[in-house]
């Protein structure tokens, strides 16, 4: 279970780059396909993530209060259902070190909230994971705020994840919940962190203690059991990035794109 967050500063990320707006379509083909009938019912990524946008409309918004974005501790994250079983939220990335992985993070929990196949717990620096709210911080049923369990949501459960210019598979790896550490303001209504792996791969600062960005990251998660990835922390990233062109295509597919 994730029971630290520290807070941090990313102005020495303020002045990253800026990315052509192109979105590359990471875990998918990039090359072109002899079979015209598969090539035409393909979807970029640049395409779902315009739908995903389009589809981030009051009407489908799944959380009646609004969640914390973890970097900045504004309340203004909200989650909306985008399709069918498709829920998907734009927040900050902070970055979460937990893990099998070692990580000079002084916040660093050798332990996540859910395992590998093996029952291993994950790698931060080899398993590209997202982090949700542990529980329903309001008691309620059904929650004010988006809680996973109300949404047959489980662990390791594939996303897909968006930002300035590229595209990875993810999975749902470790939760958020309050504590009392002197580095963090924790909140199980925090969205917004992800593990070093994510960052890495989204192009994003990837420190524990100084990385990370305070918005514009996409989140987009796929529930049901098949949505859910097996496999151990040496190759759950294949794993993901492998769901990449299917998530896009069924999400495209369900949208009307």
């Amino acid at each position: 279970m994730k029971i630290s967050r520290r807070l941090i500063s990313l102005a020495a990320v303020a002045s990253l780059a800026a990315v052509p707006p192109l979105v590359l379509n990471y875990g998918a083909s990039a090359s072109s396909t002899p079979d015209a009938t598969a090539a035409a019912s393909s979807f970029t990524a640049a395409q779902v993530l315009a739908g995903v946008k389009k589809n981030m409309t009051t009407p489908k918004k799944v959380n009646s209060k609004p969640h914390i974005n973890t970097m900045t501790r504004t309340k203004n994250v909200n989650v909306f259902q985008v399709a069918s079983g498709v829920f998907a939220y734009t927040s900050s990335m902070a970055i979460d070190t937990d893990g099998s992985d070692r990580d000079p993070d002084p916040d660093h929990q050798n332990q996540t909230t859910f395992q590998d196949s093996n029952g291993r717990a994950l790698g931060a620096h080899h398993v590209p994971f997202y982090v949700l709210g542990d529980d329903c911080f309001d008691r309620k049923s059904p929650c004010p705020h988006f809680f996973y369990k109300e949404h047959n949501i489980k662990g390791r459960q594939f996303a897909l994840m968006f930002f300035k210019g590229k595209c990875i598979g993810s999975i749902f790896g470790d939760t958020q919940t309050g504590n009392d550490q002197t580095t963090s303001d924790n909140d199980s209504r925090e969205l917004g962190e992800a593990s070093v792996k994510a960052a890495q791969l989204l192009g994003i600062p990837s420190s524990g203690t100084t990385g990370g960005v305070d918005n514009g990251v996409t989140v987009v998660i796929f529930s049901g059991s098949s949505w859910v990835v097996n496999g151990t922390n040496s190759n759950l990233n294949t794993n993901a990035q492998a769901l990449v062109t299917k998530a896009l295509n069924s999400l495209g597919t369900k949208m009307g794109l």
